[in-house]
This record gives structure tokens, C-alpha cells and sequence, in this order.
């Protein structure tokens, strides 16, 4: 050690050592928290000082956790009685390594969460090493959200600096050799080893859980109590369910049947009921009971699902009530001709929001259904649905072939062809600059393409299709840079954008045989930032478009707008009711046909369970019950889900 330090902080106790330098981390989380809290203001919205004091208790027991658990290594090197630990070399070696590589990058993943934050709406867990795996090009990415969330790479870079100026100021110095230390050397190592062991478990009481946060204010600001490193540390391997008994699975079933089934009581829908139960004309009504319908297989109708990638109401005219300026002027006007509802969505991640859509199939827990251990479950999708009563499917999506995954998921959902990024190149109008450089192809050209592949498909067809140019970094098509309005946040231009390559999509399909006899479904993945305080609560955080555009109903003005709430895994069940597709499955969601007037929506947030009904919302994070929504019916989802994917029963 060197003795002649200029240090501000020079000791040979090595305890003293020790504590300084975990205080000094220990403020540093803080600090990160405190930024995290500012960057992302209008999203939290505490109560009274009462919760502002639990949340300061709360974060001081999660950081505190957080050190026992990455100093653990650092701690127990410099608290075993052995003489080595005062050899220059290795405690420089053990500081670097052990020290400030751990709290480097625990900063780093805090810092850095304070801008992905404000896409999930969730802290960052285990699952991030798997997603970022298969998120696209992540090279490509890095310097854009580097130097667009400059205030967070600022704020990161300041913090090193203070924790490399500051832990420099800290120096252990050598101790009298000619004293003996074995006394010291054994009860500091006990008395270190409790010190850790409160540290783990957050005080003296039952070891702090991750899911523990909720405990110490509300469930939507639970973000605020515990940070990102301890999240991926305690759910690194926590993507196995546990199943739980609220009910009896008789009354579960009561609340909530997840097999959907054919249903007889549905009445026949008349010539001019254009969106009812069976009107896409594959069952008829024969001796009261469903049977299939002998025509030919062009008659009944095609289906295409387009995903939009970011769309949230609130940048819709059609669904905004006047709060902000409307972005989707094509929306807007399609919705005046389209059957409309209040739409949700079933989490804030695009690989949550794919699986929700076409098999009907939340993400109830803190992995996605597709980097799970259930990922391999059997599925009985509606791409497979449809496939075994003669349709053509396929699924569209500009990004590289692999992306999060998708080509598999497609054909684990029974999807017949998947066309990317590799297919649209391939094609003979394809050009290089089509690609934007970083996640795919434009999508005023990649919609296109869409239409001349579906004229080649044989009738009936079913296409998915998911955007992508609305999605950070927001870049702009070349040649129109110059053609839309800004926005509050840059994402509302390219939001204008795919808004006028969905109406070049009209206009060119319109010109085809097939256009006539389609559906088109027109959702999005997830909501984008919220901006406006409505839109920055349980309430608003989930509210994506939910249109059902039918041409044919369109030329007979048959269109309505509904107040039911239908969420994302609505969509299967209640496509099948409209093709009078005759079937079982395991649907969670219901039909419109069926609940016409009360619909749900379920999702998993930051450690809790989230349901939202016409009467209320409801919360649930572990015993803890906040609002005034249908309980019941959340524990019989949360129970089924469980039991379902734990028992690989989610194809009947």
C-alpha cells in the first residue's frame, strides 16, 4: 500500500475501508434513482409524502440488497484472514475487477433503464440478455440511442467520473506488522459475514423479494423502489410459473373459460349485417345446429392483420378527444367507415404483442411467452386454425429475418410462408436504399410488396403484417423529410409517415380482385410514449387502435363505433366467430359476438398483474389487491395461466 498518498481518506483499517467504499456506492445507486425518477416524471405520479417516504425506505433496502449481492466477491476477498489481501498488486486487481467493474456497469444498466423505461413501462430484468440476443442490430442501434437519450449518457458519464475521483480518494494503507491481528482478522470476518448477510436479505426481517417493491407504495410506481441490477440478478433464472390456487378451478372456470368452443346460440347473421357472428360465410345454420358451408372455398373471406408498430390512441384524431394534435389523418378518416373499438393492448414489447394477437396468448410473467421455457409449448394459433380449414397464410415484417424471433414463432403458430427483410430483397422492385440502415425496409415499400405477394396468393388467405418505420430511431424515408408535421416527440413524424404508407397500402390493394372480400384488422403491437397525463396511468398506458374495415360494409355505410373495450387476444376468438370457423381452442380473451358489451384486458406490469374492465381497474401484486376492479376474474386468468403453460395445455 502506498503510504504517501495525497488521498482524502487514508486508513489501514480495512473495515473503515470497506464501508467507505460501499457508502460511496451506495449514494451513487441513489443518484441514479433520483435521475431516474426526473427523466421519467410525467409517468409517475406519487400520492402524498406518506409514499414518498416509503419509496426512500424502500430504494435504501433494495440498494443496500443490491451491494450484498454484486460486492459479494469484492467483500469476501478483503475479509478473509489472509495476508495476501494487503499485497498492493492484488488488492489493486480485486478494487478494478471486483469493485469498480460491478458498480460500473450497475450504473450503467440503471442509467441506461431510465430511457428504456419509458417504452415498457417496466424495469429491465433477466430477460434482456435473451432479448438482446434477437432484437435486430444492436451495433447499428447503439449510437443512436447514445446520442438521442443524451441526458442519460451525460448523467452516466458524470457518474464515473465522480466514482473514479472518489474511489481514488479512498486508499488503504499498510498495517503494523509488528502487531498481531489474528483476534481482529476472525471476529472482523464474523462480524463482515453478518454485515453481508443483512445487506442480502434487506434488513433483519424475511429476505426482501424482488416483488416486494409494491409493499412500500403503489403498485405503478413500484419502479421507483427498487432498480434494474437487482431485478436482473433475482430474475436472471425466474422464468418458470408457479401455479396458484385462488379458487377452485370449478369457480375459475365460472369467471373465466379459456376453451373457446363453437357456439350455437350465435344468431345468423342477415344480408345486411356485414360485421356479425358467421357474415365471413363458412358456417350456415342447418337443423339448428352449425354445419360447414358447401361453396367454394373463394367465397369465404381473406383476412389481413396489419400490426402497427408504436401506435398509441393518442396520436389518433379518431380516438383522442382533441388533446393533441392527430397524426393518423388516414385513420382517422378510415375509422368513420370501420366497425371501431376502444382497443388494448396486452403488454408494452412487440415480441409480448405478436403471440397476444394471432394465439391469443398474453405475457403473464416477467419473460416473454417466446424467450421462456414455455416457448416450446404446443400452440394452436389462429394461422394454424385457418390453415386446417383451407386458408393461405402468411406473415410480413421488414426487419431482419430472425428478428426477436419471429420467423420461428410464425411457424410454431402455423404460419405457411414468413416473408423479411432477405425476401423483400430478393424481389425484382427491391432497391438497397429501401433499407433504412438500421431495423428494415421502409414501410411505404414494404407495404407494396405486401400487396403484389397477396395478388399472387390463392383465395382465401389469411396475412399478418408488423411495421416498423415508427420506431426509434425515427428515421425518415428519404425524399420526405419534409412531407409531415413534428410532434411533441419525434415519433409522432413517423407516425404520419406509416399513417400515409397504410394509405398508398388502400389505394394500391383497392386496384386488386381480392380487396373486395378481405377483413382488415388494424391494431398495433403496443401504445408509444405516452405525453399526455391521460395517457400516463393504469388507464392509458395499454390503449392501442382496434378497427375491423370492411369494403363491402363501407359501400352499404354499415359501420359503428363501440365503447366495449376488446383487447389484443380478443382478436382470435372473435375472428373465428366471424368466419363461423367451427373449432376448439385456447383463447385468452373473449369474442366481440359473444361479450358484446363488456370486454377486459389483462396484462403483467412491473411485478404485478393489471385488469381493466368498464367498472374499474384492478391490481394485484402478490397478496396485495389495490382499485376497485374484478378481482375474481383476475386471480381465474392469472390461476389458468399458470396451470395452462405450466401443464402445456394451450392447445385444448
Amino acid at each position: 500500500m502506498r503510504n504517501k498518498s495525497k488521498a482524502w481518506i487514508k486508513t489501514s483499517n480495512i473495515y473503515k475501508y470497506l464501508l467507505a467504499k460501499s457508502v460511496l456506492a451506495l449514494l451513487l445507486l441513489v443518484a441514479a434513482q433520483a435521475f431516474f425518477y426526473f427523466y421519467n416524471t410525467r409517468i409517475f405520479h406519487v400520492q402524498d409524502a406518506r409514499e414518498w417516504l416509503g419509496i426512500l425506505w424502500g430504494n435504501l433496502i433494495f440498494n443496500c440488497s443490491t451491494l450484498g449481492y454484486v460486492f459479494l466477491p469484492f467483500y469476501a476477498v478483503n475479509l478473509l484472514p489472509f495476508k495476501f489481501r494487503w499485497n498492493k498488486h492484488f488488492h489493486r486487481l480485486t478494487e478494478i475487477f471486483l469493485y469498480y467493474l460491478p458498480i460500473v456497469l450497475l450504473l450503467g444498466i440503471n442509467i441506461g433503464d431510465a430511457a428504456y423505461y419509458q417504452f415498457t413501462y417496466r424495469n429491465l430484468s433477466g430477460e434482456i440478455f435473451k432479448y438482446v440476443g434477437v432484437g435486430g442490430d444492436m451495433g447499428a442501434l447503439w449510437p443512436h440511442f447514445l446520442i438521442d437519450y443524451w441526458p442519460a449518457t451525460l448523467f452516466g458519464l458524470c457518474s464515473f467520473v465522480v466514482l473514479f475521483w472518489l474511489g481514488s480518494q479512498l486508499h488503504l494503507t499498510n498495517r503494523n506488522k509488528h502487531n498481531k491481528h489474528t483476534v481482529n482478522d476472525l471476529v472482523g470476518m464474523v462480524m463482515g459475514a453478518l454485515c453481508i448477510i443483512f445487506l442480502f436479505r434487506g434488513g433483519f426481517g424475511k429476505n426482501v423479494q424482488w416483488r416486494d417493491a409494491a409493499k412500500y407504495c403503489q403498485a405503478k410506481n413500484s419502479a421507483l423502489v427498487t432498480n434494474s441490477g437487482y431485478n436482473i440478478l433475482r430474475t436472471l433464472w425466474e422464468d418458470k410459473l408457479e401455479e396458484v390456487n385462488y379458487m377452485t378451478p370449478s369457480e375459475a372456470q365460472k369467471q373465466f373459460n379459456p376453451v373457446f368452443e363453437p357456439d350455437t346460440t350465435l344468431p345468423m347473421p342477415q344480408p345486411t349485417d356485414y360485421w356479425a357472428a358467421h357474415a365471413g360465410k363458412w358456417a350456415t345454420l342447418v337443423a339448428d345446429s352449425l354445419q360447414p358451408l358447401a361453396t367454394p372455398k373463394a367465397t369465404q373471406a381473406n383476412v389481413v392483420i396489419i400490426v402497427l408498430e408504436s401506435f398509441s390512441q393518442e396520436y389518433m384524431g379518431c380516438y383522442n378527444q382533441g388533446i393533441m394534435p392527430s397524426f393518423t389523418p388516414f385513420l382517422d378518416s378510415l375509422a368513420q367507415h370501420s366497425f371501431v373499438y376502444q382497443g388494448r393492448s396486452n403488454g408494452k414489447k412487440s415480441i409480448e404483442g405478436i403471440p397476444a394477437i394471432f394465439a391469443s396468448i398474453p405475457t403473464l410473467m416477467t419473460f416473454p411467452l417466446t424467450l421462456s421455457d414455455y416457448a416450446n409449448n404446443d400452440l394452436y394459433a389462429l394461422p394454424d386454425v385457418l390453415s386446417h380449414h383451407g386458408y393461405h397464410t402468411a406473415f410480413f415484417h421488414g426487419s431482419y429475418n430472425g428478428v426477436m424471433g419471429f420467423d420461428y414463432l410464425c411457424s410454431h403458430m402455423g404460419f405457411n410462408e414468413y416473408y423479411g427483410k432477405n425476401e423483400y430483397l430478393a424481389d425484382r422492385y427491391a432497391r438497397q436504399e429501401d433499407f433504412d440502415g438500421c431495423w428494415g425496409i421502409y414501410d411505404e415499400h414494404f407495404l407494396q410488396y405486401m400487396v403484389r405477394k397477396l395478388s399472387t396468393f390463392p383465395q382465401p388467405f389469411m396475412a399478418g403484417a408488423f411495421t416498423l418505420s415508427s420506431h426509434h430511431p425515427y428515421t425518415m424515408q428519404p425524399g420526405h423529410e419534409n412531407d409531415f408535421q413534428e410532434g411533441p416527440h419525434p415519433l409522432c413524424r413517423v407516425v404520419m409517415y406509416s399513417d400515409n404508407a397504410l394509405r398508398k397500402f388502400f389505394d394500391a390493394a383497392r386496384q386488386t380482385s381480392w380487396y373486395d372480400n378481405t377483413l382488415f384488422v388494424i391494431t398495433a403491437d403496443h401504445p408509444g410514449q405516452g405525453l399526455h397525463p391521460a395517457y400516463n396511468d393504469y388507464n392509458g398506458w395499454y390503449r392501442i387502435p382496434m378497427m375491423f374495415y370492411l369494403p363491402r360494409a363501407d359501400e352499404a355505410h354499415n359501420h359503428h363505433t363501440y365503447t366495449r373495450l376488446m383487447q389484443q387476444t380478443d382478436i382470435m376468438p372473435t375472428l373465428l366467430d366471424y368466419l363461423g370457423i367451427q373449432t376448439h381452442a385456447v383463447c385468452f380473451g373473449t369474442s366481440a359476438f359473444r361479450s358484446p358489451n363488456q370486454g377486459w384486458q389483462i396484462a403483467y406490469g412491473n411485478g404485478y398483474y393489471q385488469l381493466e374492465t368498464q367498472d374499474g381497474i384492478a391490481v394485484l401484486c402478490d397478496q396485495k389487491e389495490e382499485g376497485n376492479g374484478n378481482f375474481p376474474l383476475l386471480k381465474a386468468v392469472i390461476q389458468q395461466y399458470n396451470q395452462r403453460l405450466i401443464q402445456n395445455k394451450l392447445k385444448q
